[in-house]
């Protein structure tokens, strides 16, 4: 059986996480890229910052509640 320490399954786990949004922002931007001018041009960092500012602000919203918040 493989066993693994928690700090390093916690550490794989975040970092897949981060993959995975990493990928869906990439996803994005070439879907935005044929319709960009040199007028609304927008980077894959900067839509990768974006996914990042909001996956913390879910984050803090979702784990910020209290437990009769989430039972109500």
């Amino acid at each position: 059986m493989f066993n693994l320490p928690i700090c390093d399954f916690i550490a794989l786990f975040n970092k897949a996480q981060e993959k995975e949004l990493e990928q869906k922002a990439w996803e994005l931007w070439v879907s935005l890229y044929p319709h960009m001018t040199e007028d609304n041009f927008i980077s894959y960092e900067e839509i990768l910052n974006m996914a990042k500012q909001q996956e913390a602000i879910n984050e803090t919203v979702q784990h910020g509640c209290y437990v009769d918040q989430l039972l109500f």
